[in-house]
């Protein structure tokens, strides 16, 4: 979107067809982020021809909040890359505790699932589809990690804890609530943290949202996506309006009081009306929190293959514009305040909003954020395809 996926996550997803995401002013957080006042996305949907003319002559770039990149930092991208050193960002096999100098408290703990059902069109995340077999060793090792983890490095009371994917909702129920539990366990937990959890509709059933909630999940990030036919065949996506609408319900009906949905735009063949109507289908579900994301072609991806065979066309930069415009209108008439590039929430999750405190991220790369340092240590091994 022009501006920046569930998630809540530290960092994600795709690239082209957009440039770089630009944060949002911290004093001035609306729609549009650097435009002019005047200029704001406020305006008629079919201003923009006139923004984008007015734009390309200021050298701005395509809308910029990827349908890969789960905008899990809240609005934080500014203050990182400006700490952010050729190296520094990502270091594989590096340790936190050989970069020198003290390192600050974790707060905050991100759990990485990388199971899938089947792997998305457009998805380049560290995920894997027919492998639910390792699902128990995954856990057993995600487990090993953590304990690692809170011995060897500083944990203060954590404030959020996320759990993230893949498709977290995949695990069996009694695998996560375990998980759930040994997460407890191992580390101190804030009485009233925010504990989310990613679900796809597909998987999500009664069973596993009562598991969710006996562990402590208090959020539920619902994978919808979107409810035009045309955009989820693009998308590759496997489920349908239905199936997000049985999920939400189910799981509002069960006690999840804290419900946020990601829907993305720009997608081939998907119109602006097409889009309205994906908008208003999800703010009368009367979602708490939802993330919009402009689709990006992750090179290796089959979407991206798809486009350079001439399978799928470009997406004009215009109704891009239009899109999110779009979104900004609807969203905020029905009561949403956009507190960060891609995030939209009658309250701002704790976990986003925590994005310039540290942040411990286990996952099957291994992500350590301390803070504004901006740093990375993740390593990296695909699981054994046996």
């Amino acid at each position: 979107m022009p501006g920046q996926a569930g998630g809540r996550r530290p960092a994600r997803r795709a690239r082209a067809p957009v440039a770089e995401a630009r944060a949002l002013p911290h004093a001035e957080r609306e729609c549009g982020a650097d435009r002019q006042a005047d200029l704001a996305c406020r305006g008629p949907y079919g201003s923009a021809h006139q923004r984008a003319r007015f734009q390309r002559a200021r050298g701005r770039r395509l809308p910029a909040a990827r349908a890969g990149v789960r905008a899990r930092s809240a609005l934080h991208d500014q203050e990182v890359t400006s700490h952010t050193r050729p190296g520094s960002l990502h270091e594989p096999g590096r340790p936190p505790h050989e970069w020198g100098g003290p390192l600050r408290p974790f707060h905050h703990l991100y759990v990485h699932i990388p199971f899938c059902k089947h792997k998305c069109g457009y998805c380049d995340f560290n995920a894997y589809a027919g492998m639910d077999r390792l699902m128990p060793d995954y856990v057993d090792a995600l487990e090993r990690e953590l304990v690692f983890a809170r011995e060897r490095y500083p944990f203060q009371e954590l404030d959020t804890v996320y759990l993230g994917g893949g498709t977290p909702s995949l695990l069996q129920a009694q695998l996560m609530a375990r998980l759930l539990a040994f997460i407890r366990r191992t580390f101190n937990v804030a009485p009233d943290a925010e504990v989310t959890l990613e679900a796809n509709p597909a998987s999500t059933d009664e069973a596993k949202v009562a598991a969710w909630l006996e562990g402590g999940v208090n959020r539920l990030s619902l994978g919808v996506q979107g409810f035009d036919r045309r955009a989820l065949a693009v998308l590759e996506r496997k489920t349908d309006a239905a199936q997000a609408i049985k999920a939400f319900s189910l799981a509002r009906k069960m006690g999840m009081s804290n419900i946020s949905i990601d829907l993305i735009y720009a997608v081939p063949f998907q119109s602006l009306e097409t889009w309205i109507e994906t908008l208003h289908r999800a703010i009368a579900m009367q979602p708490d929190h939802v993330s919009t994301y402009c689709l990006s072609f992750e090179e290796g991806t089959l979407l991206y293959r798809r486009r350079a065979e001439g399978r799928v066309p470009e997406v004009e930069t215009d109704l891009q514009w239009d899109q999110l415009d779009a979104a900004c209108d609807e969203l905020e008439k029905a009561g949403f305040r956009r507190y960060e590039v891609s995030s939209w929430a009658q309250t701002a999750s704790t976990h986003g909003a925590g994005g310039t405190s540290p942040v411990r991220a286990t996952t099957s790369r291994l992500h350590l954020h301390p803070g504004r340092t901006g740093k990375s240590w993740m390593p990296v091994k695909r699981p054994p395809s046996r």
